[in-house]
This record gives structure tokens, sequence and C-alpha cells, in this order.
């Protein structure tokens, strides 16, 4: 019989088995996330996955197993995320499952590192629920707290400053097809965000049969599903705004200007390299069975989007707009989402509208983006109630 004394945050769970080591514990936690029912994406498991591998390569690192972590030991996590090391920064090539994968491709934004909190949180929450731990050790880890009434959301584009990615992706040289597919392709992706509002995930999920018209009561309209959406039912998306642009790329690789459920290639699709792009075929079934291939995680779509973010910066820059420049160089993929929604609202749609089309369940969350209505009570108000004698 083992009588070994257990670690100090470690408890004999009644649940799971004994002598479970650090991966098995944290496997048992992902099966139990995606078991049938609870209604999660598979975009949503696989940053489960990305989290619990990047918590258990440190923890493996640092020596220190789960059932050890205390408080500080939490936010000597985070701390991590914020800066880490050079041996824990990775060029991005090395395979899942490597020697040589490494957790980061660099600092994480604050907005990240909030969300790797939450997730490892419910993880350490889960092994407290089953009796495996005693504690979470992130639940006491202090979040900043940001203003959340109207006009609170500041993390939005111009549209100046949105024309000038476009105009960043337009001004690359393309002397060669894939040059050009690949700059369609971009301009697509950062469309489709800008013009829809869907989050970077759900475009990575996005298949040309997603794309659906309707008649109407007075004109057909487009929409876009999106598929197992948060709460697991599929939801439909206006896309109108964004089909010239589909047009414009599905042309490019030789299909007809709408979509269609048969279509094969993707529609944002991972664009080869090395031989391959220094010889595009020239027959239009073999170019389209080349990019047929998504690019499905939203740390691809993130790139891309940055990379385009910062040509414009570059060019902003030049002319010396600095402070344009500076704000989308601190823009991320999701502010494309944030300004979608500020500019409807900007253009007098209705905030249910919004609302309806972002698909928040709670009406306060798109009434952050109503900048221009709180400037409004703010100068209603102004000069209306006399000063102190």
């Amino acid at each position: 019989m083992n009588t070994s004394p257990l670690p100090p945050n470690a408890l004999p769970s009644p649940v799971l088995p004994g002598e479970l080591s650090d991966a098995q514990l944290v496997r048992a936690w992902l099966d139990a996330k995606s078991a049938a029912g609870l209604g999660l994406r598979a975009s949503t498991c696989s940053q489960y996955e990305l989290e619990a591998r990047r918590l258990l390569w440190y923890a493996d690192a640092q020596g220190r197993p789960l059932a050890t972590w205390q408080v500080t030991h939490a936010s000597d996590y985070l701390a991590f995320l914020r800066d880490p090391p050079a041996h824990a920064v990775s060029n991005g090539r090395a395979r899942r499952g490597s020697v040589a994968w490494r957790p980061l491709r660099g600092p994480l934004s604050e907005a990240s590192r909030r969300q790797s909190a939450v997730i490892v949180g419910s993880l350490f929450d889960w092994l407290v629920r089953v009796g495996a731990l005693r504690i979470n050790p992130f639940a006491p880890v202090p979040r900043e707290r940001s203003a959340t009434g109207p006009g609170s959301q500041r993390r939005f584009l111009e549209l100046e400053q949105v024309a000038a990615v476009f105009e960043a992706i337009e001004a690359r040289p393309a002397p060669t097809r894939w040059a050009q597919l690949h700059q369609a392709r971009d301009r697509l992706l950062v469309a489709l965000l800008f013009q829809t509002g869907l989050r970077a995930s759900e475009v990575a999920a996005l298949t040309w049969a997603d794309f659906e018209r309707h008649p109407g009561r007075s004109r057909a309209f487009w929409t876009v599903r999106i598929r197992q959406a948060k709460g697991g039912n599929d939801q439909l998306v206006p896309c109108d705004n964004t089909m010239p642009e589909l047009a414009r790329f599905r042309r490019l690789v030789g299909l007809p200007p709408m979509p269609s459920g048969t279509d094969t290639t993707a529609v944002i699709p991972a664009i080869a390299g090395g031989r391959q792009r220094a010889a595009p075929p020239a027959d239009p079934s073999e170019l389209q069975r080349k990019l047929s291939r998504p690019l499905r995680t939203r740390q691809g779509i993130y790139a891309i989007v940055r990379a385009a973010f910062a040509e414009a910066a570059d060019r902003l820059e030049r002319e010396d707009r600095s402070e344009e420049a500076a704000r989308l160089r601190a823009a991320s993929t999701h502010w494309l989402r944030h300004t979608h929604a500020t500019h409807l609202l900007r253009a007098g749609v209705p905030v249910t509208d919004v609302q309806r089309a972002l698909r928040h369940r709670d009406i306060n969350t798109t009434r952050r983006y109503t900048h221009e209505a709180l400037e409004d009570v703010a100068l209603a108000l102004a000069g209306k109630i006399p000063g102190a004698a």
C-alpha cells in the first residue's frame, strides 16, 4: 500500500484513478470538456488543447507538478506568458507532439493572457470539483476591471485605417500568379472579418456551402452559416456586403462568381510555398485542387491580418500619420469585429439589428459600441445644470 505523502495541493480523488500523471489529468479534463452534448466547437477544443500543452510544457520545464501549484505559481505562469524566455519561443514550424515544439511564438497580449488564465483556471476548477486538488491557484489571481458601459469599447479602427489596410495589400508586388492569389486571399480575409463581423475561428471554419442565398420579401439576400457557434447551434449572419469581394476571389481561381455547395476550393486556402508556388497550374481544376486545403487555425488567420496591419502602419508612418500607424500596430484580428459593429451603429443601424448580426445574447454588450450615442448624451447634458453659487 502506498503511504507516501501527497503534494501540498493534492487530494485522493474519489472520482479519478490514483497515481495519474499531469498529462493524464489534463487528458481526463479535455475528454470531459469535449464530451458529446456540451456544444463545444472544434476550434474551442483546439484552443483548450493548446493551452493545456502550454501549461504542461511550463510545468515540466519548471519541475513543478500541477498538484504543487500555489497562487504564486499561477502568477509566475502568467508572467511567463507575458515575457517568455527565448527557449520557450518557436518559429512555428515544429509540429505539436514533436520534441522541438515550443509553447509560444512570442509574448502574449493582455487579452490572450486573460484567455489563457480563464482556460487554465477552468482546468484547475475541474480538478477541484473532482476532488483531485484542494484549491484552484488561478482563482485569486487579480484581474483588471475595465469599463463596460455604452461607448466603452475603444478597440476599433476608423474607416480611413481600414482603407489603409486594403491599400497596403493592393500595393504588394504581385508579378506571379501565386503572388496574386496570395494577395487576393489576404484581401478576402480582411473583408470577411470587417464586413461580416465574424470571429477569426468562424472564418477559419468556413466552406463555400456555408454561403446561402435566400429569396426574401423584397429581394434576395445572402447569409453565411456559422456551424456550431457559441452555445452549440448553427447561426446565420447576413453577408451581402462581402459578396463582391468573394466574387472577385472566386473569378481569380476560375470559379463562378457566386458560391456553390459543390466547390472544393477553400474559402480561405492555405497557399503552398516553394516549388509549387513557382509554377502554378494553368488548368483551373488543378489550381482549385491545390487551393482545397483551408487555413484552419486562428493563429494562421491572426498572422495574415497582423502582417497586413503592419504593412499599412508602415505606409501611414511614411505619410506622417504616426498616430493612426500606432493604432494599427496595437490592433488585433478581433478589432475588425469591433470595427464592424461601431460603423454599423454610426451609420444609423438600430442597436437591436447590430445585436442580432453580432449574435450577442445581452444587448448591453452591443451598446458598448455606441460611442456617438454617448457623445450625444454628454452634449445634451452639458450646461443644463447650473454651477454652484
